[in-house]
């Protein structure tokens, strides 16, 4: 019996940023609630972004940043912080090279930019991260606890950026290159997979009482673990190889609506 449903957002709960059928979740939600089923929404933006999407969030699970944050009922219950003196050391030489304008700093309350940050940065991050204040300068740091640090360098600087980072806190941290411009630092053991295995724990649930949905490579070890995995329709190859199962339709046409609404609640 399925007691947990977990899903990516962009590209499989929703079709585009912010837009999916309230009216229909919302009457999902009660029915899987009635069920004793609990919902996960799981995703690489701001958690606070992430619930802005759900009136009916305080009665969520609901995971950010990759999993590093995870709220319960509007609480806090997972943090996977950087230690603060480590972050000190990461953007004092952010800083000393020149990248402090193409920074953004994750924090459990807000994500922090520079007031003077690069207007094209600012606007691309906006789109992950909604939730946020600008700072003179990010040191002394703000009082806040960060579990991420993104960076987009420029044409030409990711891998001698990637190299600086490395030498300092490659073995404590994870540096992550998204293949898109930016490099990411969290904690090494972040992943939406580990958080996936962590609640699974809390709440004494094997994977095969848990569903999962997907669409990116950050999904992956999240649709390993989950013993009823789905990749969307409109997934990537790998992630479709990483799943048990395929939804039978797109995240534009509610492939997560569809296969849930059929394999658990049988409408």
């Amino acid at each position: 019996m399925i007691k947990l449903i977990a899903f990516d957002m962009d590209e499989s709960f929703m079709p585009r940023k912010g837009f999916y059928e309230r009216e229909r979740w919302a009457r999902d939600f009660d029915l899987l609630r009635a069920k004793g089923i609990r919902v996960l929404p799981i995703s690489g933006d701001q958690y606070q972004q992430v619930a802005d999407f759900f009136p009916m969030k305080d009665e969520m699970t609901i995971g950010g940043l990759n999993g590093s944050v995870i709220f319960e009922k509007g609480q806090l219950i997972k943090a996977d912080e950087i230690d603060r003196s480590m972050v000190q050391k990461i953007m004092q030489i952010i800083a000393e090279n020149g990248l402090a304008q193409r920074t953004m700093l994750c924090g459990i309350n807000y994500c922090y930019f520079l007031e003077q940050a690069d207007p094209a940065f600012r606007e691309r991050m906006n789109f992950y991260f909604s939730h946020n204040q600008n700072v003179s300068s990010f040191l002394p740091l703000p009082d806040d606890k960060f579990t991420e640090i993104v960076i987009v360098p420029g044409t030409g600087r990711m891998d001698e950026t990637e190299e600086k980072l490395k030498a300092v806190c490659a073995e404590k941290l994870q540096i992550f290159n998204s293949g898109v411009a930016s490099i990411d630092i969290l904690q090494p053991e972040v992943s939406k997979g580990n958080s996936l295995k962590w609640l699974a724990s809390r709440y004494d649930l094997s994977p095969e009482e848990i569903m999962a949905f997907g669409d990116g490579l950050n999904d992956i070890e999240m649709l390993k673990f989950a013993g009823h995995s789905y990749a969307m329709k409109n997934a990537r190859e790998e992630v479709k190889e990483a799943a048990k199962f395929v939804t039978k339709l797109p995240a534009a046409e509610n492939g997560v609506l569809d296969t849930i609404e059929k394999e658990v609640l049988g409408m």
